[in-house]
């Protein structure tokens, strides 16, 4: 299904009206406001490295000489940089202009005038190369005394969203803590409804992000245990409520941290991934970074009776 067209603009505004025009122009501005003026607490290399769930590996670090977009650079050997941890914003299907999706291009931007020209440091968190060759690193500039972060600088003006894959998880929690505050500040992306919050409870509303990134929040219902998977629900049908899936091999990681998937029944928590069809709109998860929990403690659920779970795996298998 097609993304729907949520965020619009009134090109011609009514004549004889000019306060219309302030109705539609002052948004906008407020917005490219809130991402000019947005504070720049850039955070330093050696804050990351003293973090102790943000061990990073130095490698060998170059000048950028292009800019490919707002999570990818060249350097002068040669070689491609994907910035891991920080996802820029992609046009959706609905966007048939010739011009660049505004928020691609605004990322792309940022992301120049922060490193083009300059040399920048690499460090590997994980994995350090993709299948097209490119390297998977968090980048670090000089800026006179001090070394920023990029991917932070990115998230924290609002020009990128966090993100992590199993090969890639270090350093994930602080950038989702930068996300949210820009968030709350109503910074770059975060002033368009394209990039809300979905709301879990509202399944109907998450289907039209089909096979997009999003951000989903709500209160879990209940939690399924099955041979091949673990099922996190967050209504009473998961025929048609939102769920978010976890496949049995990959419980061992959540046994292994703080986040224990057998108790979050009644807890308010945020998952990030890809939408897909799964009876209801679902998201695979594959590791404990993916789910923020929100709350301090669990909220008081009606119990229900458990619906079986799924007999077959979604269209899309991670």
């Amino acid at each position: 299904m097609a993304m729907k067209q949520i965020d619009s603009v009134q090109e011609k505004p009514i004549p004889k009206m000019k306060w219309m025009r302030w109705i539609i122009i002052c948004p906008a501005l407020l917005w490219l406001i809130g991402v000019v003026d947005a504070p720049r607490t850039f955070v330093s290399a050696s804050e990351v490295q003293e973090d102790a769930d943000c061990k990073l590996v130095s490698a060998t670090g170059g000048r950028v000489t292009l800019v490919v977009d707002g999570e990818t650079v060249t350097l002068d050997d040669g070689r491609t940089v994907r910035l891991i941890g920080a996802m820029a914003p992609r046009a959706p299907d609905w966007w048939k202009k010739p011009e660049p999706w505004p928020p691609a291009e605004l990322a792309r931007k940022a992301l120049s005038d922060l490193v083009l020209g300059h040399d920048v440091a690499l460090l590997y968190g994980g994995r350090k190369e993709d299948r097209h060759a490119r390297q998977l690193a968090h980048l670090f500039v000089d800026r006179g005394d001090e070394r920023i972060w990029v991917q932070s600088s990115l998230i924290e003006r609002g020009f990128s969203r966090a993100y992590s894959f199993q090969g890639n998880r270090m350093c994930i929690r602080p950038l989702q803590a930068r996300e949210n505050s820009a968030r709350e500040a109503k910074l770059g992306l975060w002033w368009r409804k394209t990039y809300a919050v979905l709301d879990a409870g509202r399944p109907k509303s998450i289907f039209p992000r089909m096979h997009t990134f999003q951000i989903v929040e709500g209160t879990v219902r209940g939690v399924k245990k099955t041979k091949r998977w673990t099922f996190v629900n967050f209504g009473a049908d998961w025929k048609r409520d939102f769920t978010i899936a976890v496949k049995a091999k990959n419980r061992r990681l959540f046994a292994k941290s703080d986040l224990v998937l057998s108790s979050l029944r009644g807890r308010r928590i945020r998952v990030r991934g890809w939408i897909e069809s799964w009876n209801g709109p679902a998201i695979k998860v594959t590791h404990p970074e993916e789910i923020e929990i929100l709350d301090q403690t669990p909220s008081s659920v009606a119990p229900k009776k458990q619906n079986p779970a799924p007999r077959a795996p979604g269209s899309v298998e991670l």
